[in-house]
């Protein structure tokens, strides 16, 4: 017993011994941290911070928010792409502003587009409500369903966004309306082949196509503010859907292509989908916009004229559409409450997704709301 007590009493004075002649620096080989200079690690700051200089910087900006309280011509306008207008609940399928008193409810909807040139993708279903390259109109909106107005921008000058005539010199021949027993859906504007027609705003090509018994080489031009311009018979088209244009841009020349009696250009103005007289805009004697803001509403469109079929047959006929919505349930959800914050009922949300009242459902699935 005592050679054990003698043992340990060794290893302890050893063990004090040792951690005194470390605090005093006794030991040849004294234990320190060598610190490795960053100086050499962002030797290239100064370029890598230039490169991000040139990339626009991310704005988040609400629906909600006020035109008023932007600067004209500030950088802010400047890189807002689409003017800011009422909402119009007959064109919006599901609003998520004021859903569980505040609370956004996440919306899938599977509608995306990569505009040409770029590899970034633009939520349509949100941004341009619906995205076809084919069909004149495939919103499937009636007119008469406006009963609230919408105020579009036009053109804002001061902010870089403008306006042009569709053509150098301006003479309509021919104006909207019915014609025939059949509706005339824009105007006719003298030109003669192979003169250039241009963007009347900024937007993106939309259709860019061909329909030989009516509208013959024909295009439409999607503008930020959610108006759409029609351009037909054309003998060329010089851009593909997709492709980013201002106004004033050439996007083609001027033709006597599809059922047509002599050269000139036909113009028409849209709003989702439903034609409506372009004098409305354009001051054809001057050619000149009316106005910077269009007011759309339900007597914009005439009724009477669009009782009628387009005079160039289905092609300007609506497109029916469908669409789907769906959530994604999170930690906690259930039937009740996902039904609650997407305003349906519980039995329809259970009959959407084949569900019972019962089930069980596990965070991260998806579930159809519409």
């Amino acid at each position: 017993m005592s050679i054990k007590k003698l043992v340990w009493g060794l290893v302890l004075v050893f063990v004090t011994l040792s951690t005194y002649a470390q605090e005093k620096k006794l030991f040849k080989k004294n234990t320190k941290i060598d610190f490795k200079s960053n100086a050499n690690l962002y030797q290239n700051n100064s370029a890598k911070k230039n490169d991000l200089d040139e990339l626009p910087p991310l704005t988040f900006r609400t629906e909600g928010e006020s035109t008023a309280t932007a600067i004209q011509g500030s950088e802010l306008q400047e890189r807002k792409y689409e003017p800011l207008k009422i909402l119009n609940p007959t064109i919006s399928n599901f609003d998520t502003t004021s859903i569980d008193e505040g609370e956004a409810l996440v919306v899938e909807i599977e509608e995306e587009n990569a505009p040409v040139g770029s590899e970034d993708f633009v939520s349509v279903a949100s941004y341009y409500s619906i995205w076809d390259t084919k069909s004149i109109d495939p919103y499937d909106i009636n007119a008469k369903d406006f009963d609230e107005p919408v105020d579009l921008e036009l053109y804002n000058l001061p902010a870089g966004r403008n306006w042009s005539p569709p053509l150098a010199s301006i003479k309509q021949t021919s104006p909207f309306g019915p014609r025939w027993g059949r509706l005339h859906a824009g105007v006719d504007l003298d030109l003669e082949t192979g003169y250039p027609v241009y963007s009347a705003f900024d937007g993106i090509v939309r259709v860019a196509s061909v329909d030989w018994g009516g509208y013959g080489k024909f295009m439409v031009v999607r503008h930020y503010n959610g108006l759409e311009t029609l351009y037909g018979h054309l003998s060329k088209q010089n851009l593909e859907p997709g492709t980013f244009v201002k106004a004033g841009d050439e996007i083609g020349l001027g033709g006597n292509t599809g059922r047509s009696t002599g050269s000139h250009l036909h113009f028409e103005t849209r709003y989702e989908g439903n034609p409506f007289n372009p004098n409305q805009v354009y001051n054809f004697g001057t050619g000149e916009p009316l106005s910077d803001h269009l007011l759309i509403t339900a007597q914009t469109f005439n009724a009477r004229a669009l009782s009628l079929r387009n005079e160039y047959g289905s092609v300007g006929d609506k497109i029916k559409t469908r669409r789907k919505a769906w959530v994604k349930v999170r930690s906690g959800d259930s039937l009740y409450t996902i039904a609650q914050r997407a305003g349906i009922s519980v039995n329809k949300l259970a009959k959407l997704n084949g569900l019972r009242l019962s089930s069980t459902i596990r965070a991260g699935r998806r579930l159809r709301i519409h």
